[in-house]
């Protein structure tokens, strides 16, 4: 049986920055001892069913919201149980997702003995007053003294978020971020264009006029910057947004970019399973828990999980997800993985995008398989829509039939 991937969604912030548009709400005091015997029921529940019991956890990532607002007592709880109702790989990665406000070295210390052995500070920017237009509530001083007491109580693994084209932020400004990001030598560093989504505070800011973003050419210099400047520092880049010292490749984040199987816990988590050997037009499956915290403990409480929508994933998506997801990979996507998925050559479906991309200069293409150009990141998500429907030949009549010789 593979190993899989585990996400724990932890739904709580302190505030909500105006950006953000993941599942999370801001509480004075969470209910964290509901929400965590929640949590631990439907991991329970999900163990003991057939597409997971016994297989092996290879990576485990808390993500929120924030938290580092949870007790060491109850990520103690959760890692346990965790242990108990898998086997877990020897070396597992067991990452937490923290406020720079958070980071004291008493509970710093008490994390790392609990077993989680890699942080993902969210310090965003090393200006305070790109700080104050994100409304982060941490200073600069926490994420350095936040960085250094991590160091102290043993986190040898440590990646700090970056986000850049934010209202009033100028590429220097932003080559100003990444040398502070470098003098403080993590083993990561993952660098994010700001979008402008839905629904939240600064969408509205953005529709009324009162905020401009940075013009798309110095957007596209910072990005730029990022990428020439953090490999000249050691960092190799291994993803659209994330770079890494060698060996440090953030592995739950790797798990869905090679579209491993992943289990989600918690309010608004989703989970993905693939499907072996597709029968008819059935890729994988999908699905999501209810994103409200109360409506799920309540689910949980009746059933033992809470699922508000599960969905199948057909051939056609699951082509598309092949190159949204292994385009963002620098090493790209390979044809014999590509073969071995759908039973087809790559060129036989997509040969005219293929030459298109090629002559733009948008791709590079050997005899392994595709991947973007430096030109290619700088236009990722239009170069990988062209994924979005096959235009050479269709899928011949015998694939599947070749897809169960070949599995």
């Amino acid at each position: 049986m593979q190993p899989f991937a585990l996400y724990i969604h932890i739904p709580f912030c302190r505030h909500k920055c105006p950006y953000c548009d993941f599942n999370t709400y801001a509480l004075l005091q969470i209910p964290e001892v509901e929400y965590v015997e929640s949590l631990l029921v439907e991991l329970s529940y999900r163990a003991a069913l057939p597409e997971w019991h016994g297989r092996e956890v290879q990576s485990i990532f808390f993500g929120g919201g924030t938290p580092s607002l949870l007790s060491v007592e109850s990520i103690d709880k959760i890692l346990g149980t965790v242990c108990r109702q898998f086997p877990v790989a020897e070396y597992i990665e067991v990452s937490l997702e923290a406020n720079p406000c958070d980071l004291e070295l008493g509970y710093l210390q008490q994390l790392r003995n609990s077993g989680v052995n890699r942080l993902s500070i969210g310090a965003q920017s090393f200006n305070q007053n790109t700080l104050r237009v994100l409304g982060r509530a941490h200073t600069v001083e926490q994420i350095e003294t936040g960085f250094m007491a991590a160091r102290e109580s043993g986190f040898f693994n440590i990646n700090l978020d970056l986000i850049y084209g934010v209202p009033g932020q100028s590429a220097d400004d932003f080559q100003e971020d990444l040398a502070a990001v470098v003098n403080l030598n993590p083993e990561h560093v993952a660098a994010y264009g700001l979008t402008i989504e839905k629904g939240t505070p600064f969408y509205q800011s953005y529709k009324r006029g009162t905020i401009q973003l940075p013009r798309e050419a110095t957007v596209a210099k910072m990005m730029e910057t990022a990428n020439s400047f953090l490999p000249s520092c050691g960092f190799e880049h291994y993803e659209i947004s994330n770079f890494a010292e060698r060996g440090r490749a953030a592995l739950h984040n790797l798990a869905y970019w090679n579209q491993t199987d992943y289990l989600g816990l918690g309010a608004g988590a989703h989970s993905y399973f693939a499907v072996n050997l597709p029968v008819e037009d059935k890729y994988g499956e999908r699905w999501s828990n209810f994103a409200l915290p109360n409506k799920y403990s309540q689910e949980v409480a009746l059933s033992g999980q809470a699922e508000s929508w599960r969905d199948t994933i057909s051939r056609s998506e699951a082509l598309f997800e092949f190159f949204f997801l292994g385009l963002r990979k620098r090493s790209g996507v390979l044809f014999e993985e590509f073969f071995k998925t759908f039973a087809v050559r790559v060129e036989d479906l997509y040969g005219p995008v293929l030459e298109m991309l090629n002559e733009q200069e948008l791709i590079e293409t050997d005899q392994h398989g595709i991947s973007l150009s430096s030109k290619g990141l700088l236009l990722a998500d239009s170069v990988i829509e062209q994924f979005a429907e096959p235009v050479g030949a269709q899928f011949p009549p015998d694939s599947l039939e070749k897809l169960v010789a070949n599995s």
